[in-house]
This record gives C-alpha cells, structure tokens and sequence, in this order.
C-alpha cells in the first residue's frame, strides 16, 4: 500500500523513458540482465519495464534498520557512490526510515553472496517458472557505477544453470539498459546458456556485460544512430 502511493509520486519526478525494445514479445520465463545506474535503475524498471517482475537485491536492505542503515551508508553511500561518512550517516538514517516500504514495493527478493546463495536460486527459480521474471544487477559497483560496465559477478549465470539442470531448458536472458541522463531504456534481444557452450560462468557473465554496454554503445550514446 505505502509503494501505491508513492509509485504515482514518483512517476512525476521520474519521466517515462524512452523505451527502445529490440523484441516482438518478451518471455515472462527469462532472467533480465540490467545495469543499475545509482539509485535510479531499480525505480524506473518498475515503474517503467514492460513486464512485472521480480528484483534481486542487497538482502541487508530487507532486515531491520540498523542492517538497512549500515547497508546505506557504508556500502552504498560511502564506498559505492564515494561520499564522506558524516552526510551519508546522515542521509542514510533518514532513508533506512522507509526504504524497506520501497524495495517490497519494487518486488525485491534478497540476493545473498554466501552460503544461502542456494535461498537466492530456489526463489528465483519459483518465479520464473510462475511467469514472472527475474531482474539481476550483475555489475560490479565497488568501485561505483559506471556508465560503461566494467565486469559482471556470475551469479544469474549459476541461476540459469541451475534452471537447466532442473527443468531440462534453457531461460532467456535478457541485457538491458538505462541511461538517467538520456532517460533511454533499451531491452536487447535474449541469448541463452547454450550460446555458450565450452565457457566457463565467469566469461558467459562478461560476455552478457558486453551485450549490455552494446546497447549504450550503439543506442544510447549522443553519437549512437536512431534505432531502427
């Protein structure tokens, strides 16, 4: 109820973008691949992606305060977006307030790098077999978002894997991306494992980082030709 409301809040700061889909149709069984662009690419994918789905995300960001407030301000704040720890303190005690009414909102499921990862997979499996697919933010922002990514982590190729392994097919995946200052989305063509047959995850997740700085290259840029 509290993500209704702000929902239509936030559809009049943030503009509907430019949607440049590469697609006849969308498979609701797939994995979407998408950059994070800061704080802004998870807001403008829900209220914008052309399908309902579900979003993987800092499992800290759905536990108590202190967790989402240490969360925001030393990882997101401090380290990933590089300000000084007095006004991402600051910032972040405000917003640890009322991001958990956002991220259910949003459809997060939490995202875990260790031994609960197998909780991750189980959860983004049961989605997409009930249709509803899975959004993944694979790049590595330690050291910030960049405009061009410079590599992926390998988990969405460990979940397709195991989507695989369990169901005897291949899911689509699906690279995507959004640029804030151009206000694009561009949602290219899917691929799948079998695309890559011989690689290991590491180089199927760097060739999906690929794909998706293809679409800033080659629709997004101010130099990029319009999409045909």
């Amino acid at each position: 109820p509290v993500w209704k409301g702000v929902s239509k809040i936030l559809k009049l700061i943030y503009k509907k973008p430019e949607i440049i889909n590469l697609n006849d149709a969308l498979s609701k069984k797939s994995i979407i691949v998408a950059n994070h662009s800061a704080m802004n690419g998870p807001v403008i994918y829900s209220l914008y992606f052309p399908l309902f789905h579900a979003t993987l995300g800092a499992y800290p960001m759905l536990e108590g305060y202190k967790s989402r407030f240490r969360y925001l301000r030393d990882v997101y704040f401090v380290q990933k977006r590089g300000m000084k720890k007095f006004p991402a303190t600051l910032i972040a005690a405000f917003e640890a307030f009322f991001s958990i009414y956002f991220y259910r909102g949003i459809k997060v499921l939490p995202s875990y790098d260790d031994a609960r990862f197998a909780t991750t997979v189980k959860n983004s499996l049961a989605c997409i077999r009930a249709d509803v697919p899975v959004m993944i933010f694979p790049e590595d922002s330690s050291t910030g978002y960049h405009e061009k990514l410079t590599s992926f982590f390998a988990g969405f190729v460990g979940i397709a894997e195991r989507y695989r392994k369990v169901y005897g097919e291949d899911v689509d995946i699906y690279p995507v991306y959004y640029h804030k200052k151009h206000n694009k989305m561009v949602i290219g063509k899917p691929s799948t494992l079998a695309e890559f047959e011989g690689m290991d995850r590491y180089a199927v997740a760097n060739a999906f980082r690929d794909k998706v700085n293809d679409l800033f290259e080659k629709y997004v840029k101010p130099s990029a030709p319009a999409a045909e």
